[in-house]
Parts: C-alpha cells; structure tokens; sequence
C-alpha cells in the first residue's frame, strides 16, 4: 500500500494554475466560517506569538535525505478578563516530514497543548497529527495546500477528539519593494468527526489569516499578520478573536 501511495504521488505534476483558482478555495473557507449558526456571538482580541526551528536530517547523514524536522512554541493570549490580557495556550510541536517529490510532503507530529480556559480547570492535552502537503506555482504565487488529520486526547479525562483541517495559502513576493518581502493570505476549516470534550461535533473552527513575511536572511526569518479565529461552541455560541499573529524563524 505505501508503496502505492508513494507512486501516486510522485506522479503528481503541478502546472502553474490560475490565480483565481486557488482564490475560490480561500473564500469557500472564509465564507464557511462566516456562515456558522450563532445564538450569540463574542468578539476578543487576543495574539499569537511563536518561535519556529527547522532543519534537514540529510545535513547529518546523506541516508536521511529528504526527511525534515520542526520544533515550534508557541504562545496565545486573549484578552477575555475584565483585570488584564492572561494566558489561555502554550503549545509545543514536533514533526517530522518526508519529501515525496519538489511537491509533496508527508509528516508526522505532536503537540502538547497546556490550556488554560477563563473559569475552566487547566488541562494538558496530547495531540498526535498526521499532515499531508502540497506546495506548488499559482500563476505568479505560491500556494500551499495542507490536510491535517488530529487526535486529541485530554490527559485529565481521557477524552479524544478526532479533528480534521484543511489549510489552503497563497503567498506573493513583494520583490518590488524588497526582494526577501512576501505577502501571505489563507484561511484553514477545522472539524471534529466525533462527538467529544473539545468543541463542536462537524464544522468547529475557522481561521482566516493574512500578513507579511520577511526572510532576513537564508537562516533568519519573521512574520507578522492577522488571524480572524472563529470559533463553533457546542452549545451554539461563536467566539471571534481578533489576533496579532507573529513568528520568528530559524533554519539550521
């Protein structure tokens, strides 16, 4: 069966698709999000701050070409508290990934995931995730489409939600301003296949986002940008939070 998959893969051949193409997949993700049912709706801001480490195996052993490694921490705030802005996240993720082609890619992760919920008992949780990624020319973007399937286990309850997400990106250089300046929009749908303690049983989740990136240099990169974060509650409500979305990244 790998041996299959593998194959198909490989004989993918991305063409330079119409611009107007990917854009339909961004406002169909937007537009679900919008859409979601409300019996109230709740509007926050918050931030999302994160450090990214990366590499390739293959810089250690010439056998572990094209496998490829991540480490990332990252930090939410929301301001949801009449006294101050407070911690409601901090995630830890590490994956591991496998180019199939210049396209494809395929990892494997983890995250632990400590929350911290306004008048909620904190939580750990432990998120194994597997990642199909596709990385391609549209017109005279990048695209970047990912399907992410996600186990969710509650360390506290034992309780598991099995979630699915469905990222689509596009990302423009700006090399009329500065050639290392890049503009990026895209909008991920997240939903859970099961009922759980988690969130909402189908569509759950929508994150829109928009922003720029700035590679300093072949190590050193930065992005700063919105994320609109629209969240289905099981019992009906929506939460919008209006994030500032920030990473730091180094490639070793």
């Amino acid at each position: 069966m790998s041996g299959i998959v593998s194959k198909a893969l490989n004989n993918l051949h991305f063409h330079k698709l119409p611009a107007r193409s990917a854009g339909f997949v961004l406002l169909a993700g937007s537009l679900w999000g919008a859409t979601a049912k409300a019996d109230s709706v709740e509007n926050m801001a918050g931030s999302w701050s994160s450090l990214t480490l990366s590499g390739k195996l293959g810089d250690f052993s010439p056998g572990l070409r094209g496998f490829r490694w991540t480490l990332i921490d990252q930090t939410r705030l929301r301001d949801d508290s009449p006294s101050a802005w407070r911690l409601n996240e901090d995630q830890f993720y590490a994956q591991m990934g496998f180019s199939v082609n210049s396209y494809a890619s395929v990892w494997l992760g983890y995250v632990h995931d400590w929350h911290h919920s306004l008048g909620k008992t904190d939580y750990h949780e432990s998120r194994p995730y597997q990642d199909l990624v596709f990385d391609f020319p549209v017109a005279r973007f990048t695209a970047k489409i990912r399907t992410r399937l996600e186990e969710r286990v509650n360390q506290s309850t034992g309780n598991v939600g099995i979630r699915l997400r469905q990222m689509s990106s596009l990302q423009f250089h700006l090399a009329f301003i500065d050639p290392k300046l890049s503009l990026y929009v895209g909008d991920e749908v997240l939903c859970h296949l099961n009922a759980n303690s988690f969130g909402a049983t189908g569509f759950s989740e929508n994150r829109a986002m928009a922003g720029f990136s700035f590679q300093l240099n072949r190590q050193l990169g930065m992005d700063l940008g919105y994320l609109g974060q629209t969240i289905q509650e099981t019992g009906g409500d929506i939460v919008l939070t209006h994030n500032v979305n920030a990473n730091l990244s180094y490639r070793f």
